[in-house]
């Protein structure tokens, strides 16, 4: 007996939660250990798409309308571990952080879809997904389907082109405009589909990536879209991912 408790206590010294955050020990049924989580800053405004602007929702600007701007809503503000995972995320092919970025969004964002509304991902341009292996939007908006109840379709293609990081806010929106376009059949998919439709991506920045994708949707959709992300990072601060 003596020996089956200390190999029972072996297998829980290396088998124990390792925290996805800091490689570090976490409680048995916790996504993150105690010292990440004190590394997370909730995101407290909504921002408007055509501006990027931090607005009062209902009060400053016309809801959900894609010419105007769409509701943009962050879950947690970028600095600190959340952003430290966005970079692992898009650049270090640790693809399974997707799962927290989706579990992160569910606990902290303000305003959730409900279950008869629609997560369509914020596609990643062709070469930057081949080098990847995949769009780290996709992946969070299908963690993030079954834990909200809510359904996922690929209905946006995106062009390559020129990379966003460190540039000022133009040269942001100057990069994705008309980058977007509905995939072959999206129209059908859509057909006879009301209800909200959310734009899921990992990062908004000046959202000017969320306004886009919103005004490439409008062509088929008529009823409202929002953006949901894990984090916003702001205008400032030196080089923006």
């Amino acid at each position: 007996m003596a020996l089956l408790k200390a190999y029972r206590n072996l297998l829980r010294l290396f088998l124990r939660p390792v925290c996805p955050g800091c490689g570090g020990a976490r409680a048995d049924g916790e996504k993150l250990c105690s010292w990440c989580m004190l590394r997370l800053e909730p995101c407290r405004s909504i921002h408007l798409s055509s501006t990027g602007a931090s607005i009062r929702q209902g009060n400053d600007a016309p809801a959900d309308n894609p010419c105007n701007g769409v509701y943009v809503h962050s879950a947690l503000m970028y600095r600190g571990l959340p952003g430290e995972m966005v970079v692992r995320l898009k650049f270090g092919g640790e693809s399974h952080l997707a799962s927290v970025a989706a579990w992160l969004i569910k606990e902290y964002s303000t305003v959730l879809p409900s279950s008869d509304e629609l997560l369509v991902p914020v596609p990643t341009g062709p070469s930057k997904r081949r080098k990847r292996g995949y769009s780290q939007a996709s992946l969070i908006a299908a963690r993030l389907a079954p834990l909200l109840e809510c359904s996922v379709l690929e209905l946006l293609e995106r062009d390559d082109g020129p990379s966003q990081v460190g540039l000022p806010l133009l040269e942001r929106r100057s990069n994705v405009r008309r980058v977007f376009r509905l995939k072959r059949g999206a129209a059908a998919k859509l057909a006879g589909r009301h209800g909200k439709i959310w734009l899921v991506d990992d990062v908004a920045t000046t959202c000017s990536t969320i306004h886009n994708a919103s005004l490439a949707l409008s062509e088929v959709y008529a009823d409202s879209v929002s953006g949901l992300t894990l984090t916003y990072r702001g205008r400032s601060g030196g080089s923006i991912v």
